[in-house]
């Protein structure tokens, strides 16, 4: 059986519809209130989440529709797997079927079935990853339809095949089924991991660092980026403002990180842990190692670290604790820009 907790900013009622309370600061069971078994989407209002038994699409903050705050509401009937939206609301869907879904459910026409989406937090640029392992761009604002992406000509592999995409504030990483990373968009806090503050990377570019080293997971804050390794080793890039990155404390100095930096558990004691999954909010980082514990790190304001009263920024991930975890696995995370969701396994 699947739990839902969550904990961070609740103004709109988008962390913990069953509490009125501005900040939620300890990680609370939210699984019974909403009906969900997942979470596909946050921002920084509201919340969808999923019923995949029912295949129900759950909405619930603020609903920028209607212009006011509702409960955990069905917003339609058929199996999701994926939002994408921005700060001004969500703008589509991906279906198990591989149909990309606009408003009122209208298709987006992709030359195959899409196994994957994101847009930019700002702005209109929608990227999609089809079954053929390509990547498409697409804009909202106007009707000219996808357009293949270019890849840069330093990238050497010129037709990799990619299967995973995800954006931040203005910047992209997409995964290839070979575990190559490639960067672009804005990167001017490091968060390309070119190794430089590059202003602005137009096409996709593989990173240099993760040649050799095989990635699994991707995952992309505002103006940072995480990524773990077919080892399970977790490394960060970009901007190191609040402590996001989760470095150790003597770097903390570098507040611009364009180097993958290589993360250590319980000042490196750990030395065994493996990282599972990660997710990366406005300005802080969680991620799950093998031994299903949770950590965080960065900014701790709205308690998106799930650490009780304790709502400091934290330089360094540090466990995350609480009585509700005993005896469950914390199997997956989502971030919004301020709060944090959790999966639990019972």
């Amino acid at each position: 059986m699947r739990q839902i907790y969550s904990f961070g900013y609740n103004s709109f009622l988008q962390t913990n519809p069953a509490n009125n309370d501005d900040i939620i600061s300890i990680p609370s069971d939210i699984t019974e209130f909403t009906q969900c078994d997942d979470i596909i989407w946050a921002n920084i209002s509201s919340t969808f989440g999923v019923n995949n038994i029912e295949k129900k699409l759950i909405r619930w903050g603020f609903d920028d529709t209607k212009n006011k705050i509702i409960p955990p509401t069905h917003f339609f009937t058929q199996s999701i797997t994926k939002c994408f939206g921005n700060d001004n609301g969500i703008q589509g869907y991906l279906d198990v079927n591989g149909n990309l879904l606009g408003h009122s459910r209208k298709t987006f026409e992709l030359p195959a079935k899409c196994v994957d989406v994101a847009q930019m937090w700002t702005g209109n640029n929608v990227f999609a990853v089809t079954m053929d392992g390509k990547l498409w761009q697409f804009n909202l604002n106007n009707n000219e339809g996808p357009k293949k992406v270019i890849l840069s000509d330093e990238s050497g592999n010129l037709d990799p095949f990619f299967i995973n995409v995800v954006c931040g504030e203005s910047h992209c990483l997409a995964l290839t089924r070979d575990g190559e990373v490639f960067s672009w968009g804005s990167g001017r806090f490091g968060q390309l991991g070119h190794g430089d503050l590059t202003n602005l990377l137009e096409k996709p570019t593989a990173i240099e660092f993760f040649q050799g080293l095989r990635v699994k997971k991707i995952a992309c804050g505002g103006f940072h980026s995480a990524v773990i390794t077919d080892s399970g080793d977790l490394y960060t890039f970009g901007w190191n403002h609040f402590g996001r990155l989760g470095i150790s404390s003597d770097k903390y100095s570098e507040i611009n990180c364009a180097e993958p930096s290589l993360i250590e558990f319980d000042g490196g004691n750990d030395v065994e842990l493996n990282v599972l999954k990660v997710a990366c909010g406005s300005a802080h980082t969680v991620a799950i190692t093998d031994d299903y514990r949770l950590w965080s790190c960065g900014w701790g304001k709205y308690g998106q670290l799930g650490l009780g009263d304790e709502l400091n920024n934290n330089y360094k991930f540090v466990q995350v604790d609480s009585t509700d975890f005993r005896n469950k696995q914390i199997v997956d995370c989502l971030c919004g820009r301020w709060n944090t969701f959790l999966i639990l396994n019972k």
